[in-house]
């Protein structure tokens, strides 16, 4: 019996030590519960160069649908996403890894991410629509002062409009230059007053890659009057660069741009009253370089006739290249456009005009170049009617070296106009129409032509000046001057 009993309590131990390791090993088996989420998606322009201009951003994933709005011009079969998920989780598409920040994927139809961490997984189907049309909007005028020239650029390197004018004034003395910005729904002056007195009719402003205004002008205070006078402001005050007058011809046009080479200041002159010791023929095209301490006046682009009369210019500096359009205004105006690299100039088209044109409109030019360095230039011409100018945008492309022409002419009898692109590479066209009403009309992909125009205003714009920019994020601003001699801006973006 003893035995028996010892022998009992030998299976009974052994029984509950089979029991606990039983129990022991059956809590080991169970898998460690796990929730893997997204919690949050993106689409950054920093990712998606040349395709989006500014970030579209989930911040906090709710649910496991995400919708996201672009615009339609966006490029959806190759889009870069970024992404967060809890910790220790992957992510694939389509049975591929995705990596946030890297993958390139499809997302012309909704796609599913699957987040998966141990044995659990997450299905999060991302959608994208169409963000709603942007608009023009009125988001002010400028009323501490009265302008009646001016000249507006955005800053490249925080995407603010900015303003240069002349105050407008029955007193010659007192049309003098100012300086304004609309930054935060605000108007804001940049400094003082420019000039110490008098400023010509011929402005002209530009920002280096930095962001740093330079303008010039017709100075009647320098040593000899309507002499060029260029100035940078710091962000606090305006400072001469070199002297009043950098040199004594007097001009009869102007623009500023930026040299490339280093980020210097470069002005464009067409000379009318040319000084002793200054070896420029009258009405030449005069090009000075500003090397960060001193002027070096009157250069000549190379293969230019010195003799050749020169009308309007503009530039534009993208990257390594400066891209200049000239009228030339002997005879027949036609024009020519050229680039500056690493100091030296190149003739893209020489002395150009249409076939069918008798000749061209000589006031202004306007030139600009996309990420491809496609440049595009906008002229009036009679080409269409003899007689009347109407607006003609023409396309040179580097690759076939080869010009074509943007679209229709633009029907219109305008004078006043101004050409820029969209980070996206789709032209925009500002102009005062027949009827002298700030209007705005855009190149159309899908038709080839020029869309239907929209006047900004229903009170007509004064003739003097119309100018038109992108900020990189893809907001557009018009400006123009009003009846009573205000600034007025509109901003092209989303619907508030």
């Amino acid at each position: 019996m003893k035995n028996l009993n010892k022998l009992t309590r030998y299976l009974m131990v052994a029984i509950i030590a089979l029991g606990v390791t039983a129990c022991s090993k059956k809590a080991d088996d169970t898998p460690i519960k796990t929730d893997p989420k997204m919690l949050s998606f993106g689409f950054y322009a920093a990712d998606n160069e040349d395709n989006l201009f500014r970030d579209y951003v989930v911040k906090e994933v709710t649910g496991n649908s995400i919708q996201i709005e672009l615009p339609k011009e966006v490029d959806r079969t190759k889009l870069v996403a970024r992404f967060t998920t809890t910790e220790k989780a992957t992510v694939t598409l389509n049975g591929s890894p995705q990596q946030s920040g890297i993958t390139k994927a499809d997302f012309s139809t909704p796609a599913d991410y699957i987040v998966t961490e141990g044995a659990t997984n997450a299905r999060y189907t991302v959608t994208i629509v169409n963000a709603a049309d942007y608009v023009w909007t009125r988001v002010g005028a400028y009323t501490d002062k009265v302008a009646s020239e001016f000249d507006m650029k955005v800053n490249p390197s925080n995407g603010v409009p900015y303003f240069f004018f002349m105050q407008a004034s029955s007193d010659v003395e007192l049309r003098k230059g100012f300086a304004a910005k609309y930054q935060d729904n605000s108007w804001a002056a940049l400094g003082n007053e420019i000039s110490a007195g008098r400023i010509g009719t011929n402005l002209s402003m530009t920002l280096d890659k930095d962001g740093q205004p330079y303008i010039v002008y017709q100075d009647y205070t320098a040593e000899k009057a309507q002499t060029p006078t260029i100035q940078r402001y710091n962000g606090t005050s305006w400072s001469l660069v070199g002297k009043k007058g950098i040199f004594n011809s007097t001009l009869s046009n102007l623009s500023i741009g930026i040299n490339p080479a280093n980020n210097q200041p470069i002005l464009f002159t067409s000379l009318n009253v040319v000084a002793g010791g200054e070896a420029l023929s009258k009405r030449a095209l005069s090009v000075s370089l500003f090397s960060g301490s001193t002027w070096s006046i009157h250069n000549e682009v190379t293969n230019r006739p010195t003799g050749q009369a020169t009308g309007s210019t503009s530039s534009k500096t993208v990257g390594e290249t400066l891209y200049l359009i000239a009228f030339n205004s002997s005879g027949v105006q036609t024009y020519s456009v050229y680039t500056y690299k690493q100091g030296t100039w190149t003739t893209i088209i020489d002395k150009a005009i249409e076939p069918s044109a008798k000749n061209s409109l000589l006031s202004q030019v306007g030139i600009d170049v996309d990420h491809d360095g496609n440049i595009y230039i906008i002229v009036a011409d009679d080409g269409q009617t003899n007689g009347t100018f109407n607006l003609r945008v023409k396309k040179y492309t580097p690759a076939t070296q080869s010009w074509s022409q943007v679209g229709n002419v633009i029907n219109t009898k305008a004078s006043t106009y101004s050409l820029a692109l969209s980070p996206a590479g789709t032209p925009y066209v500002l102009y005062r129409d027949d009827n002298g009403l700030p209007t705005v009309t855009a190149f159309n992909t899908d038709t080839q032509d020029w869309g239907t125009p929209k006047a900004l205003d229903n009170v007509a714009a004064k003739s003097a000046n119309v100018f038109i920019g992108f900020a990189a994020n893809g907001t557009g601003y018009a400006s123009y001057i009003n009846s009573t001699d205000n600034i007025v801006l509109y901003k092209f973006d989303t619907p508030q």
